[in-house]
């Protein structure tokens, strides 16, 4: 150990909780595993299905990130079930949703958050993040309606709107009801007259029920005509009631990336939904079931066991770290990292985190001068900002460090402008980083030489 303060403090990590989930699913699962989609066609009859089922397996790269298109997964999918010979269902299409429990947000999340692209629900057949999104443009003139039509498919997430154009230059005024909400979401505010059109991406009501009616208007383009309704099934022992005594046939199967290329889709973008989707998955995978404590347990038993973690080091709620309730200490990060780095797929694990001046990651605009020198996961909530990676000194040790701030009381960008001063002063060896770095944060940090300097920051 180099140097600690406050290092067994607990901390909320804000998004280097997504560490934990990662980290246990490169252990866990592997970096090769895969998700795995298939579709069933129930009957004996090969171009008449008396039922479509989806079994959905929580795959979370059904969406633009991993394709050309959020809607281009559910296109393959469906012309391999007209490749099959597949044209008619006479019968239901059947979406089995029962991998994951029935819980779509997190009860510890701010239900201000929930319309938003950060916060979508989870399910187990999910498309596009579990998003779509939006274009409003106002009216010619104040008090002229306030236009929103949804991209793509406008049935396949029910709106109902209630905004108004404003005088030229009044403020945007815009709220989403997600309280009171059913299958419809229910907009309301006002926009100013002469903005110019912009697009939003919000959240889904139900992911499950979505990917549901997408996946049917790509069974039509492809020709597969279904003359029954679309039904998400949550419950196994209904499953099992809608597929008893019919013969089943695999007509369309898809693999997801490995796990190496998922937990970089999580780290270097900071997505929350897809370290959710991982979470509940390692719950079903290598738990009791597809839940949030079910994955959390895994993740207790795997840093306890693997890592030798003290349970009190850690308290878990989420795996975005979106959950204000989440504490790590900076000690305990230290070790989850210095424990990848060991491991066989450490270089895996070092790449997929963000690193200086790197795109869209969370570091592109931090950190210059220090590219292909610093990998680390960045966090930010409210009070909240965090910093924790491999970084490579001047004199080229490998250094592992985590930087964890809470109620600062000061504006966020100058948090991480000291923390980055913290970063830049380890790499430079000086004594003392920018006065700023010594500011009235709560702080926590610690910092340690890697085992082997010239594998973690090469």
């Amino acid at each position: 150990m180099l140097y600690a303060r406050n290092a067994e403090k607990h901390f909320i990590p804000a998004s280097n909780t997504k560490l934990v989930v990662t980290l246990v699913a490169m252990g866990e699962l592997g970096p090769d595993w895969r998700f795995t989609t298939e579709i069933h066609a129930l009957g004996p009859i090969d171009t008449v299905a008396s039922a479509l089922v989806v079994r959905g397996s929580g795959d979370p790269t059904l969406s633009q990130r991993f394709q050309s298109t959020d809607f281009a997964a559910l296109d393959s999918l469906a012309d391999q079930v007209a490749r099959a010979g597949v044209r008619v269902v006479d019968g239901d299409l059947v979406v089995d949703a029962t991998r994951f429990v029935d819980e779509r947000v997190h009860s510890t999340w701010e239900i201000g958050d929930l319309p938003f692209s950060y916060a979508t629900p989870v399910g187990a057949f999910a498309i596009a993040e579990g998003t779509f999104r939006i274009v409003r443009t106002p009216g010619a003139h104040a008090g002229d309606p306030v236009r929103v039509e949804p991209i793509g498919a406008p049935e396949l997430q029910p709106l109902s709107v209630a905004a108004t154009t404003d005088t030229a230059g009044a403020r945007t005024r815009w709220s989403i009801d997600y309280i009171n909400r059913n299958d419809t979401i229910q907009i309301a505010g006002s926009l100013p007259a002469g903005a110019a059109p912009d697009t939003l991406r919000l959240a889904v009501v139900d992911a499950e029920d979505y990917a549901a009616r997408a996946f049917r208007v790509a069974l039509e383009r492809a020709g597969v005509r279904v003359t029954g309704g679309t039904r998400v099934v949550r419950d196994t022992a209904l499953l099992t009631v809608l597929t008893a005594n019919a013969s089943s046939r695999t007509v369309a199967r898809r693999e997801s990336p490995p796990v190496r290329e998922i937990i970089a889709a999580i780290l270097k973008p900071s997505q929350n939904w897809i370290a959710e989707q991982l979470l509940k998955t390692l719950g079903a995978e290598r738990g009791e079931r597809g839940s949030w404590q079910a994955g959390i347990d895994v993740e207790t038993r795997y840093l306890t066991t693997a890592l030798g973690l003290d349970s009190l080091a850690f308290s878990l709620r989420d795996a975005s770290g979106l959950s204000a309730q989440n504490l790590l200490t900076p000690a305990a990060i230290l070790d989850m990292l210095e424990h990848a780095h060991e491991s066989a797929w450490a270089e895996s694990y070092r790449t997929a985190l963000p690193t200086a001046g790197e795109g869209s990651a969370t570091l592109a605009r931090r950190l210059s001068g220090f590219e292909e020198r610093v990998f680390a996961k960045t966090g930010s909530i409210a009070n909240v900002n965090s910093l924790s990676g491999y970084l490579q000194t001047d004199t080229g040790q490998g250094v592992i460090f985590s930087i964890l701030t809470n109620g600062s009381g000061v504006p966020s960008a100058a948090v991480r402008a000291a923390i980055d001063d913290v970063v830049r002063a380890i790499a430079t060896g000086s004594a003392q980083p920018a006065a700023s770095a010594r500011g009235g944060a709560t702080g926590g940090a610690a910092t340690g030489e890697a085992p082997n300097a010239r594998r973690v920051a090469r």
